[in-house]
């Protein structure tokens, strides 16, 4: 059944490259600095001690000055050019950087210099040579297994699995460093009982390993054992990694905490504690501090690269618009029985069609989607195996006016691509529901009047560009086929059902109290949810968290994962579906109202909090959308207990199946091509110029 793009773990991205910076002033008799005494204050020694001191406080800028006077002096200082490098590496002027520690292996070839330059390319998104620089650093000095690691964290990040773990385990047995390198590796790849033991085995070596601590909390919560991962994520201050754990299991004992503690420190302005795809959820979150959230984000994890030289700045248009689609998720995935009938509907005389695909994971013969994929007007290429410097310089040789990133912040996606500008025009669209932060990642982000109104444009860092009804794209081609019976579904022969078919991790305890309001008003109704979750500790939560609201066990029906069709058959049985706050329904609300269940929800102030009143409103209607939780309970209760009133609404339903604009999809596809247009004759506007494209109907 389709189900929102999880969102991935900020453990697919990394922290920056370690920098080697030798404190001690460690030397060579060849390469050392002489010493005048006369004045060693003004002598290149002096100079030198100086601006190390500098570069402890942290005081770059200083440092990188008195290290330049220490060059005039001496103008074959080895380690004078290196520390100007590491400066200016630090300053994030990464040529600059390159430049000197090269001219410090020239004069004195030493490993910690190549480790150095190795960081820089690193950074610089040059990989090839970050991967030489540190194999020449390795040569000079075999047993270092700190530098080891770099190239393993390097490999690994280039998905380069065997290469990197094959590193990793070439390290002595108590380099705690390696070790939690490696049982991040076996995280990844979900090794979780290896991971565990290699985890363990750092922190009993090293327990101050921060990276460790994290990562065993990751594993532990993929194993179901919550309860023990919670204070490792709490002593790395990581909250909002905590909070999403506490969410995919409904284990909400510590969420009222981790959630206080997420927005006290957004507010105070420390945003590098959370990450931007684990606010999505919380019921205090606004949309100012979830922009702030995704700025600082994308500062602290591409730093320089956000002011390097774009890959592209122009391409010419004498033709079709051609419009490149990046996405990892080309295959049976919640994106796709979303996107596949507009790929399909695009008209070749207006737009040329690219889908650059960034997952290992094509789609297979297999797979529902692998001969609609193959029948497309479309070009498919396939970027899973390059690196993401070699994937941008493929999608220049492609040469697409607009680059439509379909991933933003979800799982699998590599904003490192779009960060690299391989595109004119970059456009933030249909993966995350919310803005990337900052302006290099993406010039648009394509909405509509509901989910993000001109009002809002102030919370985005992308210029709006609004459908003229519904942002969500729908597949008029999805099969309905008749309902399935309440037994096959598993569900009690009488008795109201209420349903909501989310994930876990978007239900909140304020939401569920709402729930079992409902239940408790409608004597022999059922709350109908999903199943499937891993790991499966998730429902047992939830039944006790029913129980203590008075809700006896049985009231909680658990639905199995079927194929699209067979979901959409059995979903038809459903009385009511229940939207989820402040991160609302979107695959999950398209298939309620496509398959004639009415769906009420809660509308918010933040676009995820908004999509399924974006989609009511395109469906016409509007009276199911609530603006607090109290008028939701009795939007739904009269609902519940008013049969002509339901009756009417599902009447209303199937007559708009067909009509209104949310599931015509070929009328969609013509808006988006409209909409495509407008944004290329606006890219010309400087940017500070532009303002919200609103498309007409």
């Amino acid at each position: 059944m389709p189900q929102p793009a999880c969102l991935f773990s900020p453990l697919c991205f990394t922290a920056p490259p370690r920098v080697w910076v030798d404190e001690m002033n460690q030397r060579t008799q060849d390469g050392s600095l002489e010493t005048d005494s006369s004045d060693s204050s003004n002598t290149a020694e002096g100079l030198y001690a100086q601006g190390i001191a500098a570069y402890q406080k942290k005081a770059y800028a200083e440092a990188e000055k008195l290290f330049t006077r220490a060059l005039a002096e001496q103008p074959d200082a080895a380690d004078a050019w290196h520390m100007r490098g590491i400066c200016c590496l630090m300053l994030n002027r990464l040529g600059e950087a390159e430049t000197f520690i090269r001219k410090a292996i020239e004069i004195r070839k030493v490993a910690a210099f190549y480790a150095n330059l190795g960081a820089v390319l690193t950074r610089a998104q040059k990989f090839g040579e970050a991967t030489a620089a540190y194999r020449e650093s390795l040569a000079l000095n075999p047993g270092n297994t700190s530098i080891r690691s770099s190239l393993g964290n390097l490999f690994k990040n280039l998905g380069e699995w065997q290469q990197a773990e094959a590193l990793y385990r070439k390290a002595p047995e108590d380099d705690a460093f390696a070790l939690a390198d490696l049982g991040g590796l076996l995280l990844r790849r979900g090794s979780y009982v290896e991971a565990e033991q290699v985890l363990r085995r750092s922190l009993a070596l090293n327990p101050a390993i921060a990276s460790a601590t994290e990562t065993l909390g990751a594993v532990l919560e993929q194993t179901g054992r919550i309860d023990e991962a919670v204070p490792l994520f709490k002593a790395t201050g990581r909250w909002g990694q905590l909070a999403r754990s506490l969410r995919k299991q409904a284990a909400w004992r510590y969420l009222a905490n981790a959630d206080a503690a997420i927005i006290s420190n957004l507010q105070r302005g420390q945003p590098n504690t959370v990450a931007p795809w684990t606010l999505l959820n919380l019921p205090d979150l606004t949309p100012q501090l979830q922009r702030q959230a995704a700025l600082d984000f994308a500062i602290n994890q591409f730093g320089a690269a956000l002011q390097q030289r774009p890959r592209v700045n122009a391409v010419a248009r004498n033709g079709p618009l051609r419009i490149g689609y990046l996405s990892a998720d080309f295959y049976d995935h919640a994106t796709m029985r979303l996107l596949a009938g507009v790929l399909e509907a695009h008209d070749p005389a207006r737009v040329e069609v690219h889908l650059l695909s960034i997952n290992r994971r094509a789609a297979k013969d297999s797979d529902a989607y692998a001969k609609r994929i193959a029948a497309m007007p479309a070009a498919f290429h396939d970027l899973a195996q390059l690196s993401d410097a070699q994937a941008a310089q493929r999608i220049v040789k492609i040469a697409p006016h607009l680059l439509i990133d379909l991933k933003g912040y979800t799982a699998d996606a590599r904003p490192s691509i779009t960060v690299m500008r391989p595109a004119p025009v970059i456009v933030n669209w249909l993966g995350y529901p919310g803005t990337l932060g900052h302006p290099r990642l993406a010039d648009y982000i394509i909405g509509d009047p509901v989910v993000t109104p001109p009002g809002h444009a102030q919370d985005f860092s992308e210029t709006l560009a609004l459908m003229p009804h519904c942002y969500q794209p729908n597949d008029r081609s999805r099969p309905l086929d008749a309902a399935a019976s309440r037994a096959e579904a598993g569900l009690p022969e009488s008795g109201f059902v209420f349903c909501s078919f989310n994930q876990f991790i978007k239900i909140n305890p304020s939401t569920f109290d709402i729930w079992c309001r409902l239940l408790a008003a409608t004597p022999g109704s059922v709350l109908w949810l999903l199943d499937g979750h891993k790991p499966d500790t998730g429902q047992a939560h939830l039944r006790r968290e029913a129980r203590q609201r008075g809700i006896a066990d049985e009231r909680l029906v658990f639905a199995p994962v079927k194929a699209p069709p067979a979901h959409l058959a059995r979903l038809r049985l459903a009385d009511l579906a229940l939207d989820t706050f402040p991160y609302n329904s979107h695959t999950t609300a398209s298939d309620a109202l496509w398959a004639g269940v009415p769906l009420v929800t809660r509308i918010g102030q933040t676009f995820a909090s908004r999509v399924a009143a974006s989609l009511l409103t395109a469906h016409g209607l509007p009276e199911l959308i609530a603006q607090d939780d109290e008028a939701y309970f009795a939007l739904a209760l009269s609902l519940a207990n008013e049969p002509d009133k339901l009756r009417g609404i599902r009447q209303k339903l199937d007559a708009a199946r067909l009509a209104s604009p949310l599931f015509d999809t070929v009328g969609f596809t013509r808006d988006l091509e409209r909409l495509y247009e407008a944004i290329w004759r606006q890219q010309s506007v400087p940017r500070n110029e532009r303002t919200a494209l609103i498309l007409p109907p």
